[in-house]
């Protein structure tokens, strides 16, 4: 952000903003620490905290804040940043009545919590994206998804995330006529709401409670329990009221003069309704919060009407309808599905890789176990050859030797043999030259009968 940018975004916040000390404190602050931020984290979230303050003055600058935050985001890969900037964007385009950008928002946040397993942020994109289809009164889609976001928080035991869920649970069966369930709901979130000491819900629910005996009153057959209920709806309003003001919320302070206004007009307190009715309509307009403004227009429409101002009547429904022709047109109808068929394909896509990956990452691993096992077998085939071959070699070296020592044994029994031939030889030629002993022996007997003659 360029110096100029700065400054020029400083001088609007002053001029677009009357908030509390405290909070005008809060932005004066952030305006200080973004002076001096670099292109870092803190500066993401900097920019997210102020625009996330300045939403109940104005949405505009809310999204250029947002926008900011989620391009720095993106540009030092700081992924949390970027969730909670798509969804605070998302915050302002619907408070502008731009719902496909706030559902294309809140989905782009959805996406990267989902990914980050960040369950505290997709409880509350979740949330965000049911009270778009509550402005769409599409009330099975939005129910469907304040129950998911409901769930999540009990989950992670986040009180005020289910105070909040709870209270718009309770707005949706409102708009269904089914105003038991309603006050059971906003009396819940308002028992957690007193326990958490938060007084900008506090504030909210009072306001709600509020709508829930107004409607009461309008379908009650007993003028007598009318009159009461009317009463109870105003001394609620009113609360809500001063605790808004107080808290410098403009969007919810508009919603709740615009009630006052509307209830005043059913107890025909037409100067009363025409005052609040108008002090709603230059906040409204201020801040560019279209569906309220929608609303206004149209309730100062029936005013003029029964007041017998028919040009005023018209001119305030024209400009009612124009509103309404913008929040809910055909079109835009369809570009909601759009953004929502989008996060959906995107989604099954995103699905579909990972279990491709993964299927591919068994194959992968299958075909390197088949390699470890080849590989495996080849190695012991070697190693079988080479134990062969050791086997061979062993087994030619015994033969070898053995056929040395068999020819040296049949040399040395040729050996013997040529000895013992010789030794019979020479007994042959001792046999044949030395007389026998008894040749010998005869010979002496004769010799010794001739000298005894």
């Amino acid at each position: 952000m360029s110096n100029r940018q700065f400054w020029l975004l400083f001088v609007y916040c002053l001029l677009s903003i009357v908030y509390c000390s405290a909070q005008q404190n809060k932005i004066d602050s952030l305006l200080s620490l973004l002076k001096k931020d670099k292109e870092d984290t803190n500066k993401v979230n900097h920019l997210n905290k102020l625009s996330s303050a300045l939403y109940s003055a104005n949405p505009d600058p809310t999204i250029l804040l947002a926008q900011q935050a989620a391009a720095l985001s993106q540009k030092i890969n700081f992924s949390k940043g970027e969730a909670n900037a798509y969804g605070i964007a998302g915050v302002g385009y619907w408070a502008k009545g731009d719902y496909p950008n706030a559902l294309e928002n809140y989905f782009k946040a959805l996406k990267i919590d989902e990914a980050l397993k960040n369950n505290s942020g997709m409880a509350k994109r979740l949330g965000n994206i049911g009270l778009v289809y509550d402005e769409q009164k599409d009330y099975s889609k939005a129910l469907d998804y304040l129950l998911k976001a409901l769930n999540m928080y009990e989950k992670l035991e986040n009180k005020k995330g289910i105070a909040i869920q709870l209270g718009n649970i309770g707005i949706i069966y409102y708009e269904q006529k089914n105003y038991l369930m309603a006050l059971d709901n906003y009396f819940k979130t308002l028992k957690i709401r007193d326990e958490l000491g938060d007084k900008n819900l506090i504030a909210s629910t009072l306001g709600n409670i509020g709508i829930i005996y107004q409607e009461q009153a309008i379908s009650s057959n007993s003028q007598v329990a009318a009159d009461s209920l009317h009463s109870k709806a105003l001394d609620y309003f009113f609360k809500a009221l001063k605790l808004d003001e107080k808290l410098g919320n403009r969007n919810n302070t508009a919603a709740w003069l615009g009630n006052i206004g509307t209830l005043y007009i059913t107890q025909k307190k037409y100067t009363e309704a025409e005052k609040y009715l108008l002090h709603a309509l230059a906040i409204d307009t201020t801040i560019g919060f279209l569906h309220h403004t929608e609303n206004t227009e149209e309730q100062l429409s029936n005013l003029y009407e029964k007041i017998g101002k028919p040009a005023k009547a018209l001119e305030h429904y024209k400009k009612a309808m124009v509103l309404k022709d913008t929040l809910f047109s055909e079109e835009k109808n369809k570009e909601l599905t759009r953004k929502e068929m989008n996060y959906e394909f995107e989604k099954k896509e995103a699905a579909a890789k990972t279990e491709a990956d993964k299927q591919q990452a068994v194959a992968e691993a299958e075909s390197k176990k088949q390699k470890i096992v080849i590989w495996s077998v080849i190695a012991v085939l070697l190693l079988v050859v080479v134990f062969a071959g050791f086997i061979f070699r062993a087994l030619r070296i015994t033969q070898k030797q053995k056929h040395i020592i068999e020819l040296q044994k049949k040399v040395v029994e040729e050996k013997q043999n040529e000895i013992l031939a010789s030794i019979r030889y020479a007994k042959r030629i001792q046999d044949a030259i030395l007389p026998t002993e008894k040749y010998i022996e005869k010979s002496l007997n004769r010799l010794k009968a001739k000298m005894s003659k």
